[in-house]
């Protein structure tokens, strides 16, 4: 089997929802697999054995003679791919003729927009922000483009962001681990438990979806929110005056019981402003509910609506509070016995398209192929 080499930007002890069910447990059937992940608080090379190695972040900048010096022979790779850190793949790019190796770059996200859409956001934008934006990216394409494949997580990511990489691109989507798949929990009430998942930036702007819930004139809901940002919830919730008994702020502290408290509720959601940012793919937190057989009510985006279909596995509208209002009114209508059909049917359907044995498995024929 062939050798390929994962150099991520992920420390040692973050949850992995991409890496570990692709590099980790999928990709290793096709061929030898070694990730390595980065830590801030060890001195020394640690082989966690599996395919696993904890490297000091202060070793990045030459990670190949690192790992060498560490009696990881880098000869044998045939592949080596870095995720999203651009200094790392000129390091490793410098040294592609001497080892015989093909390089590919990951970028799981557009970073340096996503620094400038934050600033936008909070009023901090400026012309030498956009300035150094367009630098950094045409410096950072000029790079990729030297290597052998692009791999970004979608092709739209690549069109609006990076039009400038001239190379072969395989996209590489979130998708959904079958094995990880979960049935609905029927919990027998009316309530209609909804759940959001992430981060409540002011990009986000998670004060409209709030919004919309407290003009409900529905009683019989609740909503779970489940994020780090835990105290920009609640001061958003105080200064709305949402009764505290129908939202609950927790920190679900690993993926496994994310997923325990997404199979409890009934709808989940995935609304987000309507940019370039959140539209060039179908956000993780989306394939999450699907995992639990849970139907999404999302933002009405061009990427979203290749894959779902409003009233049949999910509800889409557009970001608004009167749009999501309106939707909301239509899914508290909605018999229970047909929101739990949309659930099957929406994870059916990433069951289709975006089975983590399928990426894998393609990810693995077009490295071949280079």
């Amino acid at each position: 089997m062939e050798n390929f080499l994962y150099i991520t930007d992920r420390e040692e002890y973050t949850e992995h929802n991409f890496i570990g069910p692709l590099f980790e447990k999928y990709l290793p059937k096709h061929m030898n697999v070694d990730v390595v992940y980065f830590s801030k608080y060890k001195s020394f090379f640690e082989d966690r054995g599996n395919g696993r190695f904890i490297v000091p972040i202060h070793e990045k900048q030459d990670i190949l003679s690192y790992l060498e010096e560490n009696d990881i022979d880098i000869y044998k790779y045939d592949y080596v791919v870095v995720r999203n850190i651009y200094d790392v793949l000129e390091n490793i790019l410098s040294k592609k003729d001497k080892y015989g190796i093909k390089v590919g770059y990951r970028l799981s996200f557009p970073k340096i927009s996503a620094k400038l859409e934050h600033a936008k956001a909070e009023n901090r934008s400026n012309i030498l922000l956009e300035i150094d934006k367009k630098i950094k990216m045409h410096t950072r394409a000029k790079l990729i483009n030297r290597c052998d494949i692009f791999l970004p997580t979608s092709n739209t990511l690549k069109d609006v962001y990076c039009s400038d990489i001239n190379i072969k691109t395989h996209a590489i989507r979130s998708g959904i681990d079958p094995d990880k798949v979960h049935s609905k929990i029927s919990r027998g009430d009316d309530t209609i438990v909804f759940t959001y998942t992430g981060t409540l930036s002011k990009l986000r702007d998670f004060k409209t979806v709030l919004e919309a819930f407290n003009e409900l004139e529905y009683k019989n809901w609740k909503l779970y929110i489940s994020t780090k940002d835990t105290d920009s919830a609640n001061e958003c919730l105080q200064s709305l005056n949402i009764p505290s008994e129908k939202v609950e702020v927790i920190e679900a502290e690993t993926k496994d019981e994310l997923l325990n408290l997404m199979a409890k509720c009934d709808v989940g959601l995935s609304l987000l402003p309507d940019i370039n940012l959140f539209n060039t793919s179908i956000h993780l937190k989306t394939v999450d509910y699907y995992t639990t057989a849970i139907p999404t009510l999302m933002t009405n985006s061009e990427k979203n609506r290749k894959t779902f279909t409003d009233g049949k596995d999910a509800w889409l509208c557009d970001f608004s509070k009167d749009a999501i209002l309106s939707k909301l009114e239509e899914i508290m209508q909605t018999p229970k016995n047909k929101i739990r059909a949309m659930g099957v049917a929406g994870q059916a359907q990433l069951l289709e398209k975006r089975d983590y044995r399928k990426i894998a498995a393609d990810l693995a024929e077009v490295l071949k192929s280079l």
